[in-house]
Formats: structure tokens, C-alpha cells, sequence
């Protein structure tokens, strides 16, 4: 992501993300598909690709992972994190209340919930379409005139069964979306100097690294480790005499997520 210029920066900078564990990776791709499922986003003939290969993205990425289990169980963490910070003489006593009544909330609704995206594979259209999306320019008309009937709907028909499919997703976006709000709050960025643009560090078990770097930095950040040690090489967008890494001192920021 961009940030915008605010008081702390005098020029704009890019968000990067790494995640350390292998369930924060998922909720990463999640968040980043969902982002074209938003129902205020209306699905016609010149969407339908970008729409549909994100539904079905998601619905593979809950078949290979129980991630309902997973964020129920960070929930269930966050839960009794929060019951520790209430002992501390100057954590925020209303901020804090509200954040438990926000998990609480979202633990209920998720703890009811069968496995995510079972329905959506039920459905007639739905599972004829993920056959053929596999297979290049496997929608055209003639291969699937379902969809092409479907797309000559009037807009709030299909408008209707979008909102039906993202409803089946909506418990687990909210608790994804709450988990991952938490734990970027736990860190604040802190300024790091990339010798020779490398940076390794040695830390304590963490689950996400966020790096801030200006946009005047003419290089892209190349990140791998695990949850208790990570490097990070910065490689030039476009290589100078065929030498792609950028070999001088970089000032950035991170921060560390628990």
C-alpha cells in the first residue's frame, strides 16, 4: 500500500508486509482477494474474470487450510491477552473494554460456523464456472451460456446473488480483518538504517514484519525468514550495469508484530 504524506513524513511511502507464520500468510491473501468481492462493487460483463477468480481463490485457500479454526483460535488469544492488559495500571480502561467486546463478538459468530465456502461449492452456476476457469478462455459463451444468460441479467439480480455469496464469507472477513488489526496495532514503526541495503536481524518469535520505505528509495525490498529471524535485501527496479542489489545505506522504518 501508499501512504499518503501526513506530519511524521514530509514524502509519500510504501507499506511492505512479510508474514512469519505460515496461517498470517493466508489471511494476507485472503484480505488481498476480498478486496475484489466487495459487494459495493457492481459484477458485469467487463468485471466478471477478476470477480469470479477471486471467489473461487478463496473458496481453494479454505479447502487447503482450516482457517475458520485458525482465527478462532488467535481470537481465543487476543481474548485472554486483553484480560492480562486490563491488570495494568495505565492501559486504557474504555479502549480496552471496547477492543473485548469487538473479539467477543466476532468469536460468537465464528464459533457456530460450518467449514467456509461448503455452500458456494453447492451452488449449480458457481461449480460449473470453477471447472472452466482453470482452463484459458475456458468462459467464453459458447463453453459456459449460463454465465453468459447470468451476465445479460439485469444488474440487481446478480447484484443479489453477490451479496448472497459474500454473505457466506462476511463472519470470517470481520474476524480476519480484526485479528489482522490487532496485531498491526501491536507494533509501531521504528526508524532502521539498511547498510548496503541488507538488513538481518536475530528476534524474539514474531508473526508479521511491516516495512515503511520512501518512494524516493529506487529499489523494492526482497524479504524471507521465519518467525525469530529475517533479512531483508533491497534489488534495484531497474539494475544498473546488470547489478540489480542497491549496495548503499537506506533509511526505512519496521515494525516487529507479535
Amino acid at each position: 500500500m501508499i501512504e499518503r504524506m501526513t506530519q511524521e513524513h514530509v514524502q509519500p511511502t510504501i507499506i511492505y508486509e512479510y508474514p512469519l507464520l505460515e496461517r498470517v500468510r493466508t489471511y494476507l491473501r485472503l484480505e488481498h482477494i476480498l478486496q475484489a468481492l466487495q459487494p459495493s462493487i457492481p459484477v458485469d460483463q467487463y468485471n466478471y474474470t477478476r470477480y469470479f477468480s477471486a471467489l473461487f481463490d478463496i473458496v481453494e485457500l479454505c479447502e487447503r487450510s482450516d482457517v475458520r479454526t485458525d482465527v478462532q483460535k488467535d481470537l481465543e488469544r487476543r481474548k485472554t491477552q486483553l484480560k492480562l492488559w486490563a491488570q495494568h495500571p495505565d492501559v486504557n480502561l474504555e479502549q480496552l473494554q471496547q477492543t473485548q467486546t469487538r473479539v467477543c463478538e466476532a468469536l460468537a459468530a465464528i464459533q457456530p460456523m460450518s467449514r467456509v465456502g461448503s455452500s458456494l461449492k453447492q451452488h449449480r452456476l458457481l461449480s460449473t464456472l470453477r471447472q472452466r476457469f482453470g482452463m484459458p478462455g475456458g468462459t467464453c459463451n459458447f463453453d459456459v451460456p449460463q454465465l453468459h444468460y447470468w451476465l445479460h441479467q439485469p444488474q440487481a439480480l446478480r447484484d443479489a446473488d453477490t451479496q448472497q455469496w459474500w454473505s457466506e464469507l462476511t463472519v470470517l472477513a470481520h474476524g480476519m480483518a480484526l485479528e489482522l488489526e490487532l496485531m498491526r496495532s501491536q507494533a509501531h514503526f521504528r526508524p532502521v538504517i539498511a547498510k548496503n541495503g541488507l538488513i538481518q536481524e536475530s528476534i524474539e518469535p514474531l508473526s508479521l514484519l511491516r516495512i515503511r520505505i520512501p518512494t524516493t528509495v529506487p529499489a523494492y525490498p526482497v524479504i524471507s525468514g521465519h518467525k525469530q529471524r529475517f533479512s531483508i535485501r533491497f534489488l534495484r527496479y531497474e539494475p544498473i550495469l546488470g547489478k540489480a542489489s542497491l549496495d548503499e545505506d537506506i533509511e526505512i522504518e519496521l515494525a516487529l508484530c507479535p
